[in-house]
């Protein structure tokens, strides 16, 4: 059985040596999924409804890989 070393119980200057970054958790609000949404959806404003289906649905694909 192998043993797994939890990386928040390392000490910041022990992550530093072994070359390990720790990603910092930011809160991602509901108003900012809101304004990015806004901000998408203006950028694609001039396309018909069936053009922005088939450019939002190329964007899920690629966010896929």
């Amino acid at each position: 059985m192998t043993s797994q070393i939890n990386l928040g119980d390392l000490t910041p200057e022990t992550r530093r040596k072994l070359g390990i970054r720790v990603r910092s958790e930011r809160a991602f609000s509901k108003e900012s999924v809101r304004s990015w949404a806004i901000k998408v959806l203006a950028e694609i404003a001039d396309l018909t409804q069936e053009q922005r289906r088939r450019v939002l649905e190329h964007a899920i694909k690629l966010n896929r890989v």
